[in-house]
Order: C-alpha cells, then structure tokens, then sequence
C-alpha cells in the first residue's frame, strides 16, 4: 500500500508531500492543472522511462519518492533484502532522482539499485493504469500480454521458457547461417568482431559501475562544501568550546548532585546523561564523516576520464551500460560461431531439429495453457460487466494458430458484441470509448481478484463515461478498494464522491512563476470540489446542496458494497 509520496523539482512542482489513505484516493482538479503529473511521478519513483524535460525549469536536479507499506507481501521484502535493503517495520521506500545531464539514481530504502531492479520490485508493490495501456486493449497485438499477465506466475514462467527455447533455436540457426558464409566474408566480419572486442574488453566494464563513479563525483565536486559543513557541525558538536556535548555534560552533572533528593531528578539525569552519550557519538561519526572526505582533484579527474570512456562505449555500443556488456557476450558468441568451422554445421542441423520439435511440442502445451485461461478470464470479465451496466455484452478470447515466435506459437484477440444480436467483433471495431473504459476496468477487477497488487491506479479511467455508467464504473473501483488501495485520477462527481479520501490539484501563480500543488480536501472542501464537478459554482448554496445529497448517497452505497 501507498503510504506517501514525496516530489521535489518535477516539471511544475517545486516540491510536495502527499500521504494517501487506505481504500479509494481520488485526485481531481481542473484541465491542466497537473493531474498527470502526480501520476507520472508516481510512474517515474516505480522505474519508468524518465527524461530531463520532467525537471522543473530552472532547477539542477529532480527527485521523487514513494514509501510503501510492504508488511503483507513478503515477495517483496524478499526481493529487496537480496538487493540489501531493509524493509523497517514493514515499510520500503523507493526514490529516483534526476541531474540534468538526463542521468539518475534509483534507491530502494537508500541502497543505490539498478533502474531493472526497481522496476521489478516496484511490480509487485503498484500497477498503474494510464491513457497508453487504455489505447493498447485496442491493439489486438497487445491481447497476448493481457492474457499471460492473468494467467499468473506459473503460467508466465512457462511462457518465459517457451521463449527461452526460441532464442536459443534462433541462435543456433543463426550459427548455422553464419558458419555456412563464405571464407572472406567470415574474416572480414571477424576481423571487426575483433576490433569491436579489443575496445569493449580494455574498459573491463563492470555491472553498476558508472552509477557508483557518478555518486563518487558529485562527492567530490562538492568536497569543499561537504568538509565546511561537517568541520561545523563536529565543531558544534564535540570540539569546539561550548559544543552540544560539553554542555550536556555539564548539564547531567549539574542534576546528577540532586538525583538522589526525588526520582524524577535522577530520572532527569539519566537523560541528560544519554543525550550526552548520544551527542558524543554523534560527533564521533561527524568526525569520521569528515575524515572521510576525498578532495583529491586528481581522482576526480581520473573518475571523469573513466566516465568518458564508458560513455563513449554507451554511444557506440549501448545505449546503457548492460547493452554494451551484452554487446560484447554477443560478439564473442558470434567469434565463436564464426570459428567453429565447416565440420560442426552437420551436428549443429541434427540439433536444430530437435529444438525444433520440442519447440513445437512446448508451444501446444502452451496454447491448450492460454485456451483455458482465455475462457476463466472471459467468464471473469463479463461478470464484472454485468456490474457496469453491460449484462448483455457477449465477450470472448480467441486464441489462435500463429507462427512460432519468443511468445509462442499463438495469435490472442479480444472480441466483444455489446448489443444482443451482434457478431463479435474486435474491440477497436465496435468498441465506443465508454465500453473501452468499462472493458479494462472489469480485466484490471478480475485481475486484482485472483493476483492484484496490494495498490491501483487508475489515470482517466472515465473517459468516455458519464450518467450512470460513471456511477457503476465508480462502484467497481470502490469494491475493489475493499481489498487494495486505489488512486484514481478522476473529472466525475460521481466517482469522487465514492472515494474514501479525496485530493484535488490546483494551479497555483507566483509571481511569473506558474507551479502545480495537491490539498487534501475536508468534508466541506470536497462538497465544494463536488459542486464544481457537476458544473455548478461551487459557493452555490444549490450546487453545494445537491453536492452534500451526492456525498451522503455515496456513503451510504459504499458501506452496502462493502458489506
């Protein structure tokens, strides 16, 4: 569950705090008024793709946190103890942040991880649901993903072996052409696969070292200010004259002559001694701290040097560092391909084969797999949208033959038939944007029954829904805040009056400086956000009326639903 989120110097926001509540969040707020920058903070603290145009004009660096109360998903406190971080009390912070050279750090509890390691920890914990995902359930090219992601860990493991065995069938094919080439072509190309290899092994690269070397630099550049602070702060600590522990010194031997008159004085004492305990301590480590300190010119030179070399390596061979290095595994595979000569060709066709039909054999297996999870996840789907106002909707997942690739050896589609009487048609064919809202709305419900994540979000989930489909598309995320976390960004009075706590972005000006900021809104606030939602002033005695009637309504349907 999504306990807070912090966000300093992204796009308009100068920096902002936002503690979520259990059950149903909704966030509303005028047209640009920086909705979906909440949520794409949100997305870039869980790993997505980040670019230096999310930081806010004119600041250096951009940062984003999340803290997660991870005490009912053992997973992930699992996952993160492998990448060294602790999860105190159950709770787990997740941070990114951004320079504006478009490089950043990604932390789980302050363990600097890999972007990869975030983004699978961060899976298990949130799924988000924006305006990409919603235009993807229109490409039947994504179906596939949609229905293995239902099918659970087991069935994604077997998918995850099928495609396995692909690649390593196309590798070998791929030997096979390569080893068939003609001699001079064959020295030419290994001739470059050479030059390419001497380059990328004289780097010696190593997995996660230019984030390393990039903390080590910023270190470094700010020594001087860095050694200035904590040269103060163990002067006012523990050497200088008056410092905090001199003082509490003195300060715990001045009661310590009258401990013994009332146990409240000697109690006194105890603490002042502990605090001045604590306040040595502190300037041990300030002082070590300090000690610590490089302000070697030369090493930051050396680290520079360093980061050039793996960023030109980046620029020919990447984009990332783990694409070059894979780069390079590639190569020397091919060296070996190349160099294994005429006479391993006829082993490597008898091999061939064979992967060929344990390919053909595991795909089966795969497809009667999707077959069953295509029919529990229809049944699933048109349960649910029975609830939205859609009992008569005919919906089916075809799964059909197609050529063997990484995923398979099948071809997945979402057909649907809203009316009675209709044939079934593909979704982008027949679909009207309020029936595309209610479909993924009833796939994301059926999903958080059988595999959710413990938190949902869910950016203009409303679109094209209105009247009383907006009330029953409200009441479905309601439900299932019963049992996860939702935030739902949101323009219906409808949905947001069902919501257990409501927030509401605002655009605020400064000067010639324009900025976005979030507010929690009280009982009163949200009868006023409520009157503005439905289109009336919201000081309207009326609209504030017929705004407190909607929210006592939703209060009511809310504590039925969950019941």
């Amino acid at each position: 569950m999504l306990l807070e989120l912090s966000i300093r110097n992204i796009a308009l926001i100068d920096e902002l705090v936002i503690e979520f509540a259990q059950g149903f969040n909704v966030l509303t707020g005028e047209t640009g008024a920086g909705k979906s920058i909440v949520v794409d903070s949100l997305g870039l603290a869980l790993g997505a793709r980040a670019g230096r145009e999310m930081i806010r004009t004119g600041a250096e660096r951009a940062s984003v946190q999340a803290l997660f109360d991870v005490s009912d998903c053992p997973r992930a406190q699992e996952m993160a103890a492998e990448l060294g971080a602790a999860c105190e009390d159950g709770l787990l912070a997740v941070s990114r942040e951004l320079n504006a050279n478009g490089r950043g750090i990604c932390r789980v509890s302050g363990m600097v991880v890999p972007l990869s390691a975030l983004k699978s920890l961060t899976s298990l914990l949130m799924d988000i649901h924006g305006q990409h995902e919603h235009q993807a359930l229109l490409d039947p090219d994504r179906h596939l993903g949609f229905l293995d992601a239902y099918g659970g860990a087991e069935h994604l493991a077997r998918v995850q072996a099928v495609g396995e065995a692909y690649r390593a069938r196309m590798r070998l094919a791929g030997k096979i052409k390569a080893a068939l080439k003609d001699a001079q072509g064959r020295e030419r190309e290994l001739a470059e696969i050479e030059r390419q290899l001497a380059e990328i092994d004289a780097a010696k690269l190593r997995p996660g070292e230019e984030e390393e070397l990039e903390s080590r630099a910023a270190i470094l550049e700010n020594a001087e200010n860095i050694r200035a602070a904590l040269s103060q702060a163990y002067q006012l600590t523990y050497d200088g004259a008056g410092s905090a522990q001199e003082l509490l010194s003195r300060a715990a031997v001045a009661v310590e002559k009258i401990a013994g008159i009332d146990a409240r004085y000697a109690a006194l004492s105890d603490r002042l001694r502990e605090a001045f305990i604590a306040a040595q301590d502190a300037g041990y480590e300030v002082r070590d701290a300090l000690e610590d300190v490089e302000g070697d010119p030369s090493a930051l030179e050396k680290i520079n040097a360093r980061l050039d070399v793996l960023h030109r390596l980046e620029t020919r061979y990447g984009p990332e560092m783990d694409d070059v290095i894979a780069y390079g595994e590639a190569l020397r595979s091919r060296r070996r391909a190349l160099t294994g000569g005429e006479g391993s060709v006829a082993a490597w066709k008898k091999d061939l084969k064979a992967m060929d039909e344990a390919l053909k054999r595991d795909c089966a297996e795969l497809t009667r797999a999707r077959r069953d999870i295509a029919q529990r996840l229809a049944r699933g789907v048109l349960s649910h949208l029975a609830d939205l106002g859609m009992g008569k909707t005919r919906f089916e997942i075809a799964v059909e033959p197609e050529k063997i690739t990484a995923t398979g050896g099948d071809r997945v589609e979402m057909r649907i038939s809203p009316n009675p009487g209709e044939p079934l048609k593909p979704l982008d064919a027949i679909a009207s944007g309020g029936e595309i809202s209610r479909v993924m709305l009833a796939l994301k419900a059926v999903s958080a029954d059988e595999y959710g994540v413990g938190a949902m979000v869910f950016d203009e989930i409303d679109t094209g829904v209105s009247g009383r489909m907006a009330q029953a598309v409200g009441e479905k995320m309601a439900m299932i805040a019963a049992r996860r976390q939702v935030l739902c960004v949101t323009h219906l009075p409808q949905i947001a009056a069902l919501a257990d706590r409501h927030f509401v972005v605002e655009k605020t000006q400064t000067g010639e400086r324009t900025g976005s900021t979030v507010r929690a809104l009280d009982d009163a606030g949200r009868a006023q956000e409520i009157a503005r939602l439905v289109g009336g002033a919201e000081d309207s005695p009326s609209a504030l009326e017929h705004a407190q009637n909607m929210l006592c309504a939703a209060e009511k349907r809310k504590e039925k639903l969950r019941a």
